[in-house]
C-alpha cells in the first residue's frame, strides 16, 4: 500500500522497516516493564535482546533457504537484512533456542526466573511484535493474498508493487495478531502456572497462520499439497499442546505431594504444648478465681494502710 515512507534525494525509507523497527522497540519495552514487575527488568531485557538477535540471524538463514535461487548467484545479498526478508517460523524458533539456553545459563540456582516465568514476561512483547510485522507486510505488500473476488478481498499490491483484487491476508492476520494481545496482556497474571501463557499463545497463533496459509498467494516450498509453513504449523501448535498437557498435570499433581511439603507444619504442635505447659499456671489462677472469686482483692484492701505501700 505505502511500501515508501517518504523519499530525500536518492535515498528512500521503507514504511517496513520502521514498522518493524517501532515493533521492535515497544517489544523490548514492554518485556522490560513485564519483568521489572517481576523485579528482573534488566535480565528480562537482555534476555530479549539476545532472543531478537538470534530470531533474526535464524530468520535470515530460513528465509535465504527458501529463496535460494535468488541469492544463489549474488549470495553476499544474503547479508542485506535491511532489504527485508526474513522467516518467521526460522525467527521464532531461533529466539526459542536463545531463550533456551539463556535460561539454562542464568537461572541454573534460581526458580524465581524459570523458562516458563521468562516465557511468560515475553509473551505480551512478542503479541505485540507480531502485530507490527503484519503490519509492516500490508504496507509492504510481502505475504499477499490470492487474486480473487468476495467478500474478504481488497484491491492490494503484491511484493511486486502490481496491484489485484487479492484476500487481505495481511489485514486479517494483524486483526487476528491484536486480538491475541490483547487476550494475553489481560491475563497475564492470571495464568494456573508458568509457561502457560507463552504456549497457549503459541497453540493460538499457529493455529491461526494455518488456516491463513490457505489464502496465501505468494511464492512458497509445498510438500504435497501443503506450504511448509503449514506443516511447521502443525508440529508448534502439537508441540505446545504438549507442553501445556505436561504442566496441566504437574499443576494439579502438585498438591498430591504437598502434604510432605505440609509436614513441616508438625512444629506448630509444638506452641500448643508449650501453652499446655502454661496452661497450669493459668489453671491455677482460674482455681484460685473461682474459689475466691473477688476475695483476693478484699483481702488487699482488708491489709493495714501501712502495709500497701510495699506490696
Amino acid at each position: 500500500m505505502h511500501p515508501t515512507l517518504f523519499t530525500i534525494g536518492s535515498w528512500s525509507l521503507s514504511t517496513y522497516t520502521v514498522l518493524l523497527d517501532l515493533g521492535l522497540i515497544l517489544s523490548l519495552a514492554l518485556a522490560y516493564l513485564e519483568g521489572r514487575r517481576r523485579g528482573a527488568g534488566e535480565r528480562v531485557l537482555d534476555l530479549a535482546l539476545w532472543a531478537v538477535i538470534g530470531g533474526v540471524a535464524a530468520g535470515r538463514v530460513g528465509y535465504v533457504v527458501a529463496n535460494w535461487s535468488a541469492f544463489s548467484e549474488d549470495w553476499v545479498r544474503a547479508l542485506y537484512v535491511w532489504e527485508g526478508g526474513l522467516s518467521f517460523h526460522g525467527a521464532f524458533l531461533g529466539g526459542l533456542l536463545v531463550m533456551a539456553l539463556f535460561s539454562a545459563l542464568e537461572n541454573r540456582q534460581e526458580d524465581t526466573l524459570s523458562f516458563g516465568m521468562l516465557a511468560d514476561l515475553l509473551t505480551p512483547g512478542l503479541a505485540l511484535g507480531m502485530a507490527f510485522g503484519w503490519a509492516a507486510c500490508l504496507m509492504a505488500g510481502c505475504a499477499y493474498g490470492r487474486v480473487g473476488e468476495g467478500l474478504g478481498y481488497a484491491l492490494l499490491p503484491d511484493l511486486y508493487g502490481v496491484e489485484a483484487w487479492r484476500f487481505a491476508t495481511q489485514a486479517f492476520a494483524l486483526g487476528f495478531c491484536l486480538l491475541l494481545f490483547i487476550g494475553v496482556w489481560l491475563l497475564r497474571d492470571r495464568w494456573p502456572f508458568r509457561g502457560a501463557g507463552f504456549l497457549t499463545y503459541v497453540l493460538l497463533y499457529f493455529a491461526g497462520h494455518f488456516f491463513l496459509e490457505f489464502t496465501r498467494g505468494d511464492e512458497a516450498i509445498y510438500l504435497g499439497p501443503w506450504r511448509l509453513a503449514q506443516l511447521i504449523d502443525v508440529l508448534l501448535v502439537l508441540a505446545a499442546a504438549a507442553g501445556l498437557l505436561v504442566l496441566w498435570r504437574r499443576a494439579t499433581l502438585a498438591p498430591a505431594g504437598e502434604p510432605a511439603e505440609d509436614e513441616p507444619s508438625e512444629p506448630e504442635e509444638g506452641p500448643p504444648e508449650e501453652t499446655a505447659g502454661e496452661e497450669p499456671a493459668e489453671n491455677e489462677l482460674a482455681e484460685k478465681e473461682p474459689a475466691t472469686g473477688e476475695l483476693p482483692e478484699e483481702p488487699a484492701s482488708e491489709e493495714p494502710p501501712g502495709e500497701e505501700p510495699p506490696g
